[in-house]
């Protein structure tokens, strides 16, 4: 069996594993939708801030952006997996509370189909869903008395993305991204009321198609600018829920629920580079929420703006010294959010380091990142998350096909 093929069966099998796995956010804000989506990619853009719509696959895969494909070498393969870890420090007036969560953030592939192209399948969470909520009052219809619930939830909605990307003239590249999205969420309801118990247990299950595009263009060799777009799509969601109740049998249903709107996406991105060892990373994206016109009755969905920057340096590429090659990385960005809820935006920023370590002479590295977040504040009655985070993606790039000089 040839590499390739040992390869499209390792990315089946752990797509096949992470589709059954849920990958919890730990966070109360992932109770809205369909969760927290994830900011977590391919290679080296996590450390950048999450910059990298103008940012070529020529070394490794970028998958921000179709069109990067266009710039990926023949004869080469590619192939990330990545892992994350995260700590969340949660607090509410004078209340506060520390989780933690770990799991898989992507596995991907991709290969040349002729000089000018190439594909990918990348495969990582949408959003994650992670939240366990107790003690909550409310009022009994018909009486001055209450009950309490607890409720929990976990799930995530995954997305498989199938890419190409075409060069033109070695300055203009053009990509296409088809994205098949699934996955559920599930939640359960914990009720005491009086001396009785209710308990609700919700399954939502979520499939859908989307397509997108992007291009990328070099101005000179060192400025390069890039775009993406991804359409409104609607979510097919079915519900089954059961009631287990102390005093009767229990009670499954299957029940409709509305379809979930995924909004337009349209983002914009820089490179500059200076010298052999400094590149320069600037993205802009809007996501239009508000236009899904999705109704809740604990929040609004608003348009969400992003802003990430991104640097890297390399002391001296070629150097015949290994920390001559490494790359070091910073970034930052900060995000408007999706959410307003009681009137009060959820925006969140994050500053991050990384490094990237060679690992090879075809260019494989072992990629590392820590950010530190903040996701709303208890200024104004939102709860604050404080999230650390750590990434490390195995970026491998093979060169095949080649024969050898000597037998």
């Amino acid at each position: 069996m040839n590499k390739l093929a040992i390869l499209i069966l390792l990315f089946l099998g752990i797509s096949n594993l992470k589709a059954q796995t849920n990958a919890l956010s730990n966070s109360p804000y992932s109770l809205f939708g369909v969760g927290i989506p994830n900011t977590f990619s391919t290679g080296k853009t996590n450390a950048l801030g999450g910059a990298g719509i103008a940012l070529k696959s020529d070394n490794s895969l970028n998958s921000l952006n179709p069109a990067s494909l266009g710039a990926m070498p023949v004869k080469h393969f590619y192939f990330d997996i990545g892992y994350k870890a995260q700590l969340f420090s949660l607090s509410e007036g004078a209340g506060s509370s520390n989780q933690s969560n770990s799991t898989f953030s992507n596995v991907a592939l991709a290969f040349p189909v002729t000089q000018q192209s190439a594909v990918s399948l990348v495969l990582a969470p949408y959003s994650n869903v992670g939240y366990d909520i107790t003690g909550i009052e409310q009022s009994i219809e018909g009486s001055t008395s209450f009950y309490t619930s607890d409720v929990t939830g976990n799930g995530s909605l995954n997305e498989l993305d199938l890419n190409y990307g075409y060069s033109f003239f070695n300055k203009l590249r053009l990509g296409i991204t088809g994205t098949y999205l699934f996955g559920k969420t599930e939640q359960t309801e914990y009720n005491t009321i009086l001396d009785y118990f209710l308990d609700i247990q919700r399954e939502n299950r979520y499939t859908g198609f989307r397509v997108g595009a992007g291009f990328q263009y070099d101005i000179t060799d060192k400025i390069s600018i890039g775009s993406n777009v991804k359409i409104p799509t609607s979510l097919e969601a079915t519900q089954n829920s059961i009631v287990s109740q102390d005093y009767d049998d229990d009670i499954t249903e299957e029940t409709s629920v509305k379809n979930f709107e995924l909004p337009l996406e349209m983002g914009f991105g820089t490179e500059f580079k200076f010298g052999e060892s400094y590149a320069v990373y600037a993205d802009y994206t809007r996501k239009l929420w508000s236009k899904t016109e999705q109704e809740s009755s604990f929040n609004d969905y608003k348009d969400q703006d992003s802003f990430k920057t991104g640097l890297t340096f390399i002391p001296k590429p070629g150097g015949i010294y290994y920390w001559q090659n490494v790359e070091f990385r910073v970034g930052a960005n900060y995000d408007t959010g999706y959410l307003n809820i009681a009137g009060n935006d959820v925006s969140s920023y994050s500053v991050n380091v990384g490094l990237g370590l060679p690992v090879s002479r075809s260019g494989s590295k072992l990629n590392l990142m820590y950010s530190y977040g903040k996701n709303g504040e208890t200024s104004n009655g939102l709860i604050q998350e404080n999230i650390h985070s750590l990434s490390i993606n195995f970026s491998l790039d093979g060169i095949w096909f080649m024969k050898p000089k000597y037998n």
